[in-house]
């Protein structure tokens, strides 16, 4: 036990080492692709919040989760990425204790939150096309966002017994971020939290979205062949507004374990280990894959709805013409 402390006292060091003396073109690099992550999700995600606030179009009962996920999106943007950019700007942690703890709550926190919010989504479009009779039921506004509110408060609430207990988040030089040490991620409650925020979520997901998959793949081949008996699939009420939407959660779902992935993967050797094996750049990639997980959510949003893009097309038309007509005072 002696010797795995002091191997990963010893590869911390060696990663602190790493990040502060980092060549200047290194630290321009990754500084410069932090600082764009940060100011694109805060503008993207502002955005999707105003289009679906200001559209009437957007402001569909299932758009909520979109949303939802936008403000999460925002938040990690607002309260998470600025130390990542200070950390990568100053090649250590110039930021208080409680800045530590804050970030690192606010880290567990967000991406909890996102990860239980999927289920609710998978299920959503689970019933909207197999069970759709019920659905307008279930579904409506007022659920919708009493579900969210105790995934959120569940959410918030994780990290507690953790704190409680006396534990506290550490710097990773690698990731350069607050979050579990190796210790930590070690202990008895760390599985229960893989298991409840991260394992249970995607079992659910997976199962709903493969039986999705099923109906809506045999109700497009009986549409195709033009077969009566179509009326007894439970998705031939569906619209194509409702097979686009839910291709559009899937995939804002499947981008998201994607950036996940990497750290996911590092995160298990680590443990796995007793100590930070890997080089700096390995743990760096890790936590930008999972920034850029923060603006999958309004490209793909864009990318699969019409409205929306038609929003983006107004807001670039309206800047491009106020620059215009600013360079016209100019010259006059």
């Amino acid at each position: 036990m002696f010797r795995n402390v002091s191997e990963n006292d010893f590869a911390i060091f060696n990663l602190t080492i790493q990040l502060f003396t980092r060549r200047k073109s290194t630290v321009a690099v990754e500084t410069t692709a932090c600082v764009v992550l940060n100011i694109t999700a805060l503008c993207l995600n502002a955005f999707l919040c105003w289009a679906v606030y200001n559209n009437h179009r957007l402001r569909r009962v299932t758009n909520i989760y979109v949303l939802a996920l936008a403000v999460t999106d925002l938040l990690t943007a607002s309260l998470v990425m600025p130390f990542l950019c200070s950390v990568s700007i100053h090649g250590r942690w110039v930021s208080s204790w409680f800045a530590c703890q804050f970030q690192g709550y606010w880290c567990v926190v967000l991406a909890y939150t996102a990860q239980l919010m999927f289920p609710l989504t998978a299920v959503n479009r689970y019933v909207r096309v197999l069970h759709p009779r019920i659905y307008m039921k279930l579904f409506v506004k007022k659920y919708i966002l009493i579900s969210i509110g105790i995934v959120s408060t569940l959410a918030l609430c994780a990290p507690l017994p953790f704190l409680l207990r006396g534990h506290e988040f550490g710097f990773h030089p690698g990731m350069m971020i607050c979050f579990y040490t190796i210790e930590n991620a070690r202990e008895k409650q760390a599985i229960y939290r893989i298991v409840f925020f991260t394992i249970l979520p995607m079992m659910i997901v997976t199962y709903c979205y493969l039986r999705i998959y099923r109906v809506v793949r045999r109700h497009a081949t009986k549409r195709l062949q033009n077969v009566e008996e179509a009326a007894t699939v439970p998705s031939n009420k569906l619209s194509v507004d409702d097979i686009v939407m839910t291709k559009t959660l899937f995939a804002i779902i499947f981008a998201f374990f994607v950036c996940w992935t990497p750290l996911y993967i590092i995160t298990a050797i680590d443990t796995a280990h007793g100590e930070f094996r890997l080089p700096r750049q390995a743990y760096f990639f890790a936590t930008y894959f999972v920034g850029l997980s923060s603006i999958a959510n309004p490209f793909i949003f864009g990318y699969m709805n019409a409205t929306f893009r038609d929003e983006c097309k107004k807001l670039l038309s309206f800047i491009g013409l106020k620059r215009f007509r600013e360079g016209t005072y100019i010259d006059s």
